[in-house]
Order: structure tokens, then sequence, then C-alpha cells
């Protein structure tokens, strides 16, 4: 069946700031008319009373770990996730095993991803051959294989000169760059937030200033250039504030941050042990606090999971040998509304703008992002006030590594369509 009506919704609309009661009838693939008491014998029907319909949320920051390290996810297992999730794209980053340097691989990537066939998979494409931070990788080349972004994510590129080059050079090919900021030399093998828990449990401590630091500099690197230059993960205080002056210079800079970082500090740790080791580490309360307000003032316009699946016997041994991340895809929604619906730092039109409007601006995607008449049909359906708990051994992902088991939540997405194929309907995974 091509056609489908969501009937009786609240509709979003962030790109006019507007909600209103709706309908919405979708044919091949293309929302084609939007509007009160439409109806259609032909249409699969969808009952929104009481839920809120927007535009499919796109989550800029995702490990699939294809190629290279399936066992712990694969292209099928993530974008499954993904659609329990209420997330209609995703964008990969290029730290797999081999890293995608190459338009083969980016190639690679893209034929899995029809192959899969459910949500739209865009590859980021790395900075750096290898991830070496030594040579620069070809924009142009990678660019028409199909890369959306540059990242050396899980690295940070230490060499100015190349990153300065690869600012100009990318601005060419209009590729936005994705930076993944922390000093090595400062930062050595830390492992844990610089202060008293780090102290109190024994474990090797990662300052903020390795952050901060390199935010700086890419931050002058940035305005120079004119380069469109976005931080990931943002967790300090003080990034904000940087981030913000160089905004206000006119900088083509933007910024996002993970539901972890805004629900968790740094005292967690104890708590949860290495399911709660991330990189950058969780910070203190005056952090948070800096970060929720950074996104209520507008200076962080996108939220991204950094969903980094890992198997149990990544994280379940010694915390200093855990690998760093947290399985959090299919559950960023109820966190990131209990972090800021919840705690009246923003409304639900923001909320979509955050992971849905802004996002697909970012990367290009002209059809997307926007709830109107020719547009694709990717849509995510969020019950706004049913609760339910975490159940990690119910993830659709293969890691569940996830601090957050337990949590009752609410703001669950409970229906996903992509290309006007409804794929959960009812909170029920039907892929």
């Amino acid at each position: 069946m091509n056609k489908v009506l969501i009937k009786n919704g609240t509709l979003i609309f962030p790109h006019s700031n507007q909600m209103r009661e709706a309908d919405v009838l979708i044919d091949d693939g293309v929302i084609i008319q939007i509007g009160s008491g439409i109806n259609d014998r032909k249409a699969e029907t969808i009952n929104a009373s009481g839920y809120l319909v927007g535009p499919g949320f796109i989550n800029l920051h995702v490990h699939f770990r294809e190629p290279g390290e399936e066992k712990k996810e694969d292209l099928f297992s993530g974008s499954r996730a993904a659609v329990k999730g209420g997330f209609t794209s995703v964008l990969c980053m290029p730290n797999t095993r081999p890293p995608i340097d190459s338009p083969l691989l980016i190639s690679y990537l893209l034929n899995r991803a029809r192959e899969v066939g459910f949500i739209n998979i865009f590859p980021a494409a790395a900075i750096s051959l290898g991830l070496e931070g030594k040579m620069m990788t070809d924009v142009g080349l990678l660019m028409n294989a199909g890369a959306k972004a540059l990242s050396d994510d899980g690295k940070c590129v230490k060499d100015s000169r190349l990153l300065y080059r690869i600012m100009t050079y990318s601005q060419y090919f209009h590729m936005p760059l994705i930076l993944h900021e922390e000093d090595v030399d400062i930062a050595g093998e830390g492992q844990v937030n610089e202060g008293s828990m780090a102290v109190k449990m024994g474990y090797r401590s990662l300052p903020k200033t390795a952050e901060d630091s390199m935010i700086a500099r890419d931050l002058v690197l940035a305005h120079s250039t004119g380069a469109n230059v976005h931080f990931t993960h943002l967790s300090t205080a003080f990034g904000v504030k940087l981030i913000e002056w160089f905004q206000s210079q006119g900088a083509k800079v933007s910024a996002d941050v993970t539901p972890h970082h805004l629900l968790l500090d740094d005292q967690s740790v104890i708590k949860y042990g290495s399911q709660a080791k991330v990189k950058p580490p969780l910070r203190d309360k005056t952090d948070i606090v800096a970060l929720k307000e950074g996104i209520q003032r507008g200076i962080i316009g996108i939220l991204a999971s950094d969903h980094a699946p890992h198997t149990d016997e990544d994280k379940e041994c010694d915390f200093n040998e855990a690998a760093f991340g947290i399985s959090n895809l299919e559950i960023s929604v109820p966190l990131y509304v209990k972090a800021l619906i919840d705690d009246q730092f923003i409304n639900w039109l923001d909320f979509w703008k955050l992971l849905s409007f802004h996002p697909a601006q970012f990367l290009g995607l002209t059809k997307k992002g926007i709830l109107e008449i020719g547009m694709d049909a990717d849509i995510s359906i969020i019950d706004p006030e049913t609760h339910h708990e975490v159940k990690v051994n119910e993830f659709a992902s293969k890691g569940k590594n996830c601090p957050f088991n337990g949590w009752q939540l609410k703001g669950w997405p409970v229906a996903t369509i992509v290309k006007g194929k409804i794929l959960m309907k009812d909170s029920q995974l039907e892929v």
C-alpha cells in the first residue's frame, strides 16, 4: 500500500513555528495533502489523536560500526534501533575499521544502506587518510561518492596546518566539518573528568582544558577560513562561551550535545561505573546548566545521540580498559524530553528544530526536516505523556551498554515513517 493517512494529530511545523491539529496524507513516499477532515479509503490509517506529528528526526552522530566491527553493531541492527527511536535519517561517523576515507568505502556503505532499506543512512567521510591526521582526504571525490560531511570523530585533528587546509578546501564543495575536540597531549590517558570524583576513585583525569583549548584553536581557524564547522558532543561551559562569541563575530560554527551530557554528571561514574564512561567525559553540574542554557539561547542548535554500541566484553572489564561510549539511539528522544522539555528549557517546536529542521539544513537535505506538501514523507510521531521504563535487554541495537537501564521516561516515539513506509506503528517495529 502506497498511501498512508495520519489522522487527528497535533502537527509540528518547525520551519514556520506553528502547531495545529490536522491530518496528513502520504502517497508514493511524498506528503501530498495537509488539512482537516482528510479521508481516503485506499490509505492505511494511523490514529494520531493525542500524539505529536512532525518531520522525521535526523541524528547527526551515530556509530553503526560497519565495516569491521559488526559484532558491536551493523547497518541492519542500527537501522532498526533508529526506527524504534523515531529517527528517519542518521549520519554515520567514519571511524570504522577500515575508516571511511575513500570513495570506494562511501559507495560500499550506501549500497549496504540500500540493501537494508529502512532509514536514510548518510555517511560522513574522514578528514585525514586513515584518521591518522597526516594527509587530507580527497574532498571532491568523497562528495561525489555521497559523503555529507567530513570528520575524524574519535580523534582530534592535531595538525593545525592540515586542518586549516581542509577548512579552506572544503568550502569549494560546501562540505561541513564535524570536529571531535581533544588535545591528546593534555588528555593523555585520561578516563574521567578532572575533579573530586577522579581523586576519590583513583581514575586518571581528563581535564576540560583538553577540549576547550582545541575548540578555541579551531574557532580561530573557522573564522579565518569561513568554513562551515560543527563541534560535536560539546561538554563544557567554557566551550559554550567560546562558540557564542565567535558566532557573534560571524563565524559559521555550530554545535551539538548528547543526552548523557545533559542528564549525568561526573559523579554518576560512581553509581554506573564503566557504563557511564564516555568521551568527552561526563562533566560537573555547572557544565550541564551551561549546556542547557546554550540550547535555550540558540548557541547549541542540534541534538545528537553519539550512539556508541559496544559488546559486554568491551564494558564489563577493568574501568581503565573499558571502552568509551553509550548505546542510546532508541531512547535519545525521551532522554531529551526529560532533560529539556520537562525542565522547561525548550518547547516542542524547539525540540523538532533541534532534532529535525536544523540537522536537515546542516546536511543540505532540502526535502527533509519540514512538514509540507511535496516534502519527503519521513515522519516521527511521539506520545508526549505516556511513561515507559528503559529496558536495555529489549534494545534493537546490539549494544546494551547503557547507564539509563531502569529509568522511567516519557515522550516516546510511537510511529516512524520513512519514504512513506510505516516502519513502526503502535510502538511496535514492523521491520
